[in-house]
């Protein structure tokens, strides 16, 4: 039980600085599986296991690859940030399907809120300048 114990110790110290990230992507994924769970109950889909034996994979898959992209960046490319680049391609998928139960709840795509909201502010008007300008300034470059 004691070698045990040391043994845990050890692997706790060796993966805290990615202890953070790992939490991240664990929140997220229980968060997704929460409101998709409730979208299905809204909708009257009826729950499948094996949609949440794909949550359970999620779960280990994801901080495997997280595990594996730490140790690549800290051990043999510390140059490429590449536990930061895979962190953020698992968290932009977990925040897409959350917002796609989002509107399968609510009936509110978050993203054409976001554009129609921009379309309305004063916002718009600084865009569009801005965009006239850019091409001003390439009209004046040829």
């Amino acid at each position: 039980m004691e070698k045990a114990i040391k043994f845990l110790f050890w692997l706790l110290t060796l993966l805290s600085p990615v202890n953070g990230v790992m939490v991240t992507m664990v929140f997220l994924i229980v968060v997704d599986f929460i409101t998709g769970s409730y979208a299905s109950l809204k909708n009257s889909v009826p729950i499948r296991s094996s949609r949440i034996g794909h949550t359970i994979s999620k779960f280990f898959i994801y901080n495997l690859v997280i595990l594996a992209a730490f140790f690549l960046e800290k051990h043999i490319v510390n140059e490429v940030p590449f536990l930061k680049i895979i962190a953020g391609f698992i968290a932009i998928a977990e925040i897409k399907s959350i917002l796609e139960n989002y509107n399968a709840i609510y009936g509110i795509n978050p993203f054409k809120a976001l554009a129609n909201l921009m379309k309305l502010t004063p916002l718009k008007d600084a865009i569009e300048s801005l965009t006239k300008e850019d091409s001003k300034d390439k009209d004046k470059q040829q």
